[in-house]
C-alpha cells in the first residue's frame, strides 16, 4: 500500500483489509478525529506518534481489529482503562454506535481532550472517568457492570489483578501487545480464550491481541 494516498483512502484500505469495512460518514468521523488530534498534539503532546499514516495504522487500525479478535455482540459494555487520546474506545465507538462505551484516564490534558472530541463528533452512551483504575473501582465499584475490559496502554498485570471483579458473566478481557503474551503471566484467575494475530499495514510490524476471561 502506497503511502501516498490519502489519509481517507488509507484508513478505508486498510480497516476493510483487516475485516472491519467502514462507511463514507464513519471515514469523515475518523478524520475529523485524526485532525483533531493532530491540533491539540501540537500543544499538548497527546501522543508520541504523528504522522497521519502512523496514527491512522498504529492507533486507528489497530484499535479496530478488537472487532475482529471477538464477536462483539449489541450494545456490548466496553470499559477502556488507560484510553489516553482515546485508544481503543473511540475507534471501537465510531465503528459501532452500538456499543456503550467508558474511558478511564488520569492525564488532565487527555481528559480535556476526549471530552472536547466526544462533543465534536457528537458520540453519545460514551462515558469519561478521569482518574486511574483504582479510583475508578473505588468510587465507582461497578461490579459485574462490563463486557469487555479492554487496555493498549496499561501493563497487562494492572488489568488482571482485579479486572474480574468488573466483568459480567462472561466478560472478557482484551489485552493489546507486540507479541504473545506469557501464559506464566496468567495467573489461576485467568483464562487464555485465543490470540489474534495480524500485520499492521506499511511494515509497522505484529501486532496481538489476547481475549482472556475468569476461569470459572
Amino acid at each position: 500500500m502506497e503511502q501516498s494516498i490519502s489519509p481517507s483512502l488509507l484508513l478505508q484500505e486498510s480497516s476493510a483489509e483487516i475485516g472491519v469495512p467502514l462507511n463514507t460518514e464513519q471515514v469523515h468521523q475518523f478524520m475529523v478525529y485524526l485532525e483533531q488530534l493532530q491540533l491539540w498534539n501540537q500543544s499538548f503532546n497527546l501522543t508520541r506518534i504523528t504522522l497521519n499514516d502512523e496514527i491512522i495504522i498504529k492507533h486507528f487500525v489497530d484499535s479496530l481489529a478488537a472487532l475482529q479478535a471477538d464477536d462483539v455482540k449489541v450494545g456490548a459494555r466496553f470499559l477502556d482503562v488507560g484510553t489516553g487520546a482515546g485508544f481503543p474506545g473511540i475507534p471501537l465507538k465510531l465503528a459501532r454506535l452500538d456499543i456503550n462505551m467508558t474511558l478511564v484516564e488520569p492525564v488532565v490534558k487527555k481528559v480535556s481532550f476526549l471530552r472536547f472530541i466526544i462533543g465534536l463528533l457528537r458520540l453519545e452512551n460514551i462515558d469519561i472517568f478521569d482518574g486511574t483504575l483504582e479510583k475508578f473501582m473505588n468510587e465507582r465499584m461497578p461490579d459485574g457492570s462490563f463486557d469487555y475490559l479492554a487496555t493498549r496502554a496499561l501493563k497487562h498485570g494492572l488489568i488482571l489483578k482485579d479486572g474480574q471483579k468488573l466483568l459480567r458473566q462472561g466478560g472478557k478481557a482484551i489485552l493489546f501487545s507486540s507479541q504473545p503474551i506469557p501464559l506464566s503471566d496468567f495467573s489461576s484467575n485467568w483464562s487464555l480464550l485465543r490470540e489474534h494475530t495480524f500485520q499492521l499495514q506499511n511494515g509497522y510490524g505484529q501486532r496481538v491481541i489476547s481475549i482472556v476471561m475468569p476461569s470459572v
